[in-house]
């Protein structure tokens, strides 16, 4: 009866800090810093690609090879455990781009990235500024103290493309020939989380090149 109890004590503790807002302790002294050069390492394998109508680049080299100069990057360096703590926020405009990220259970920065304030809950972005025709970044899971974990985050973009990356593969990135409106992260569990981010547009090489490769495929 003991151990019964003593096991269901455990369970309930681990219920509890799964389903914790990270609101409860904003001076979090746990809080994990990211190395700035972290996501350097951690592309990891190709992520899994359930279907695809914007073209997905699994290496930043060659999503930036593609995108014009002007894009919007933003790193999070300017967060810190709490500096974001809304049900929505908007970033930008810079260069004419901007996006407003929200949460269910408001959005909760963490130490250089963007994550949730509850566990499950997912991130929608919607670009609202100049039209969007490339985005990508880093999507993970974080636990309770911002450290990344071993799990999957889905990705999923307003036109149907899907893409699920499982850690410690963590780059994204998407290009279409029409405006990207909006995109959806979805952990697996513990907290959404997105780092590294690019807005912005295909460079005309690169959009000339897509656009004849569409019309020698009608003949």
């Amino acid at each position: 009866m003991r151990i019964l109890a003593t096991a269901l004590l455990i369970l309930a503790v681990a219920c509890g800090a799964l389903a914790a807002d990270r609101s409860v302790l904003p001076d979090n002294p746990n809080a994990y810093k990211q190395p700035a050069d972290w996501s350097t390492g951690l592309q990891g394998d190709d992520p899994v690609v359930d279907m695809v109508r914007a073209t997905v680049y699994t290496n930043l080299t060659d999503f930036l090879a593609v995108i014009a100069p002007d894009y919007y990057f933003d790193d999070f360096s300017w967060c810190s455990w709490q500096t974001v703590y809304a049900p929505s926020y908007q970033f930008g405009p810079v260069n004419g781009y901007s996006y407003t990220a929200s949460a269910s259970s408001y959005l909760f920065s963490i130490p250089g990235a963007i994550s949730t304030n509850s566990a499950l809950d997912p991130i929608t972005i919607v670009f609202d500024g100049a039209p969007v025709t490339a985005v990508g970044g880093d999507f993970f899971c974080t636990d309770f103290d911002g450290y990344p974990v071993p799990a999957t985050t889905n990705v999923t973009l307003d036109d149907g493309t899907v893409v699920n990356l499982v850690y410690p593969t963590v780059f994204s990135g998407f290009t279409s020939l029409v405006p990207i409106v909006s995109m959806v992260i979805t952990p697996s569990n513990d907290w959404a989380t997105f780092d590294n981010f690019y807005v912005g547009s295909l460079n005309v090489t690169a959009t000339e090149a897509r656009s004849l490769s569409q019309v020698k495929a009608l003949y």
